[in-house]
């Protein structure tokens, strides 16, 4: 990742905007004014806690996650990396390894391609273990981001006569990612992998913060920041 898309990552991340407001109440304590020093603490407060609660995190959830949908078959799965690679048996895991497996051995489609630079071989090898006969597999692994994972993608399906995908990635994700393969001509079922902390924060207390919440708010904040990045760029 560019040093730049680095430090605007982090600078997204609510934790690291109350420790940047909390900087400022400490240097106006040192300069000696108390009262905006004391706002601007619990300014920096105030933020961390509800940017940590569930009902910030599962509202801006809601406005990146389609309704759910059923998959229905395509020309081949394709599997994002950037997801968790299961420890045991990858079949019994919601992850999206999991996911994509369980998708090719229903028949969903003959053929798998994983993209990302992060876990593409990994996920291939996985695969392998888990019985995709390597003529079924296809690896993508030189993007190192959304848009690359749709335009190298693309192109390999396109080479193998294909065009319409089930797609597998998390559902935060899922609303650029599916843009973006849409952007390159590839028609795309949707297939969400679940969260594990989705079902922990729908029966937690609203407001109460949890860390599961402040992970949550923080991939959704970078992702609403991605989709207007992509938008700007045309690459959706």
């Amino acid at each position: 990742m560019p040093v730049l898309e680095y430090i605007v990552a982090r600078l997204l991340h609510p934790a690291v905007q109350a420790l940047l407001v909390g900087l400022a109440a400490t240097a106006l304590v040192l300069l000696r004014r108390p009262r905006a020093a004391l706002a601007t603490g619990l300014l920096a407060v105030a933020w961390i806690w509800v940017a940590s609660s569930p009902a910030l995190a599962l509202g801006l959830r809601q406005g990146l996650v389609a309704p759910a949908a059923a998959p229905t078959r395509a020309g081949a799965i394709v599997v994002l990396g950037g997801g968790a690679i299961p420890a045991g048996p990858w079949s019994r895991s919601g992850t999206r390894a999991g996911m994509g497996l369980n998708l090719w051995r229903e028949g969903y489609a003959p053929l798998v391609l994983v993209s990302g630079s992060d876990q593409a071989q990994a996920l291939a090898a996985g695969y392998t273990l888990s019985g995709i006969p390597a003529a079924d597999l296809r690896v993508e692994a030189l993007s190192a981001n959304t848009h690359e994972n749709a335009r190298n993608s693309a192109a390999m399906l396109r080479a193998n006569g294909l065009g319409d995908i089930v797609l597998v990635t998390s559902p935060i994700h899922m609303r650029r990612a599916q843009a973006a393969f849409r952007h390159e001509g590839i028609r795309v079922a949707p297939a969400p992998a679940p969260d594990d902390d989705d079902a922990v924060l729908a029966a937690s207390a609203r407001w109460l913060p949890r860390r599961e919440a402040l992970t949550m708010t923080a991939r959704c904040v970078r992702e609403y920041a991605a989709l207007w990045v992509y938008a700007r760029r045309g690459w959706i």
